[in-house]
């Protein structure tokens, strides 16, 4: 399996076939649009910096609805959720996508998560072996819950994202807040590829992408 971060909470995943581009984001964001062809787009909610799928090439299937799909060797599970702690009084719903890959391999993206997460949705997360989750604050959870869900999950890959780096055009909280509370953090230009096997031997190892 292959992660490439685009910026924000923009990823591409490949693994047997399946391109998947998580939350894609617009021009005003900041970072470069990718030249990217996936197939299949998830979407945690409808806010200009995780929806623009109209801005990726070719034709692909776009998953937005906190519900499950069955892709054949892809599943995926929306998980429904906040984008802040008033159960979406402030800024809308957010959706928690559970995905499993061809080779097996459990991903999970957390879009916009706003709140620490339930009983529920932790039973839920609990088998995943890799999180994307932001870190930044602001607009979602901050370094400080990030780490609370991110000890109470272990999973063996910890992908942290939506928080401030040199393109980002609006403030949002540190990298360095939320990564400063692990071992085992490795830095990453271009892909990181990892297999099944490998992916388990990892407590919480934390991929940091260069752009």
């Amino acid at each position: 399996m292959k992660f490439m971060w685009l910026g924000h909470s923009s990823f591409a995943i490949e693994d047997g076939g399946v391109f998947l581009v998580t939350d894609p984001f617009d021009k005003s964001v900041g970072y470069p649009i990718p030249n990217v062809k996936p197939t299949h787009v998830t979407e945690s909610h409808q806010h200009f910096d995780h929806n623009a799928h109209n801005l990726l090439r070719g034709n692909f299937e776009v998953i937005k609805e906190p519900k499950s799909y069955d892709f054949g060797t892809l599943k995926i599970e929306g998980i429904p959720t906040y984008h802040d702690e008033e159960k979406g009084a402030k800024r809308g719903n957010n959706i928690i996508f559970k995905m499993r890959f061809p080779s097996s391999i459990t991903v999970a993206h957390f879009g916009d998560l706003g709140h620490m997460i339930d009983k529920d949705v932790i039973e839920k997360l609990k088998d995943v072996d890799a999180i994307m989750i932001p870190v930044g604050g602001v607009f979602t959870i901050d370094a400080k819950k990030a780490i609370e869900i991110s000890n109470i999950l272990k999973p063996h890959v910890i992908f942290p994202m939506h928080y401030m780096t040199k393109y980002v055009s609006f403030e949002l909280g540190k990298l360095e807040d939320f990564t400063s509370a692990f071992k085992d953090v490795v830095k990453v230009k271009g892909i990181f590829e990892i297999s099944p096997e490998e992916i388990k031997k990892f407590d919480r190892k934390v991929i940091v992408f260069e752009m």
